[in-house]
């Protein structure tokens, strides 16, 4: 018997075979490649509000503004007007387009001038019929829902971006619902539903405003506004008894006497001091809240504006513009543009080009006017 080997016995191939793996099948079935995993590079990337104003420039045409407004008696106002809003928003740019306003000066002076004459009607015949003033103000807060609604179709028809004009679908009973009822709602709970209502007016602004055929939405809750407010109430009534304390402290008469103008200082100072923090500081809280729940279409916007920065610039603001007598209040308003820019961000679903445009009603410029000359701003 032969010897055995440890080697296994290997069967010869058949004719024609040999060892190289078979050839992938060209069927459409096994030709297609696996789903590819979602990365950063297939999710749309937050694109950039950038602000290009300069305090110089700025500078230039708000002292002019000043000097013919006084030159004029106010009529050039409403040039300035123009001029201030065609300057700032023409300086903000996103997806590399800037934004324009087109308003007709024309059209706001006379807005203007039915304003004034309006107001010292109402001045001249009050004093002699002082029935007068409460018929006024009736009549005035009847028309306040038209002022709101006309003034933000006024400002967003005037307001363009990329040849498109921006649109206010100035609807009465939704204005008349957040504009004179519900402040109802802010007297019967003693000021609880506050907050709820300014968020009811942010959605108002913002769910009735477009850009063409886009249409924008906002889906923020209560709840931010009322933590925000409760925490700037909370430091108000801090500083309203740290500067009562301060001013016991500063008395030096007897207690039962009223205290003079320089004793009062210190709680104006501590008290404006926490007015001017817990207005500024409402504002950063509820900017992130409410452009972080805005969409136009299937848009997204994205905010992150801190706090504590927002409240430096603020400071340093205020102390420029009071130590040079308002020179650099420019600056101050260059400086808060451009960062509140450098906080926002577009986050696009696809190409915007799909938003196209859209003609519509021009608002009016005499609703505009009103609603600056009571000072509301009812801006988007």
């Amino acid at each position: 018997m032969p010897p055995q080997s440890d080697t296994p016995h290997i069967p010869a191939l058949p004719k024609n075979e040999s060892l190289e793996p078979p050839p992938v099948s060209s069927s459409p079935v096994a030709s297609i490649a696996p789903p590819l995993l979602p990365s950063e590079e297939n999710l749309p990337q937050p694109e950039p509000f950038i602000f290009h104003g300069r305090a110089a420039e700025y500078f230039r045409i708000w002292i002019v503004n000043t000097l013919l407004t006084i030159l004029t008696v106010g009529i050039f106002a409403a040039w300035a007007k123009v001029r201030k809003r065609r300057y700032l928003r023409g300086s903000t740019e996103i997806l590399g387009h800037r934004f324009d306003y087109r308003a007709d000066p024309k059209r706001l002076l006379i807005g203007n001038l039915i304003i004034v004459t309006l107001f010292l009607a109402y001045s001249v015949l009050g004093s002699i019929y002082p029935v007068m003033r409460t018929g006024s103000i009736v009549v005035a807060v009847v028309l306040l829902p038209w002022i709101v609604a006309r003034s933000l179709a006024f400002n967003a028809h005037n307001t363009a971006y990329r040849g498109m004009r921006f649109r206010f679908k100035p609807q009465l009973s939704p204005a008349v619902m957040v504009w004179i009822f519900k402040p109802i709602l802010i007297v019967l709970t003693l000021g609880f539903y506050y907050p709820a209502w300014v968020r009811d007016r942010k959605h108002y602004v913002i769910t009735n405003h477009r850009l063409g055929t886009g249409y924008f939405y906002f889906n923020g809750s209560s709840g931010p506004f009322y933590l925000a407010y409760l925490l700037a109430g909370m430091l108000v009534i801090f500083a309203a008894g740290a500067g009562s304390v301060a001013v016991n402290v500063m008395q030096s008469g007897p207690r039962h006497a009223a205290p003079g103008l320089w004793q009062l200082l210190p709680f104006f100072a501590i008290y404006g001091t926490a007015l001017f923090t817990a207005k500024h500081y409402i504002h950063a809280k509820l900017f992130n809240h409410i452009w972080n729940h805005t969409r136009l279409d299937d848009h997204r916007f994205l905010a992150k504006m801190d706090i504590g920065r927002w409240l430096g610039l603020q400071y340093t603001n205020i102390l420029a513009v009071i130590g040079t007598c308002g020179l650099l209040y420019p600056w101050a308003v260059i400086r808060s543009m451009r960062y509140t820019a450098s906080c926002m961000h577009l986050l696009p679903a696809g190409s915007i080009d799909n938003i196209e445009r859209l003609g519509r009603s021009d608002g009016s410029a005499v609703g505009d006017t009103a609603a600056e000359f009571i000072g509301l701003d009812f801006g988007l």
